[in-house]
């Protein structure tokens, strides 16, 4: 069987236009993908900190909209 080529994210910030970026691997190209890596990769580090399922679906419902807003 052979493995599917390697992908990277790299998350950097800009606290001067309060923003963070995200650049893609030029093979990384699916959004699902890509929704894939960063969900599992939230979830993990939420893990790896100890946090409650209560605590991260607190955390989602107090931040998601002020990400959202952003976007528009």
């Amino acid at each position: 069987m052979e493995l599917p080529e390697d992908k990277a994210i790299e998350i950097t910030t800009d606290y001067e236009n309060q923003s963070i970026n995200l650049r893609f691997s030029d093979n990384l190209t699916d959004d699902r993908e890509r929704g894939y890596i960063l969900s599992a990769a939230f979830f993990s580090f939420c893990a790896s900190q100890g946090l409650s399922k209560d605590e991260i679906g607190d955390m989602v419902s107090s931040y998601y909209d002020e990400f959202s807003d952003n976007e528009n």
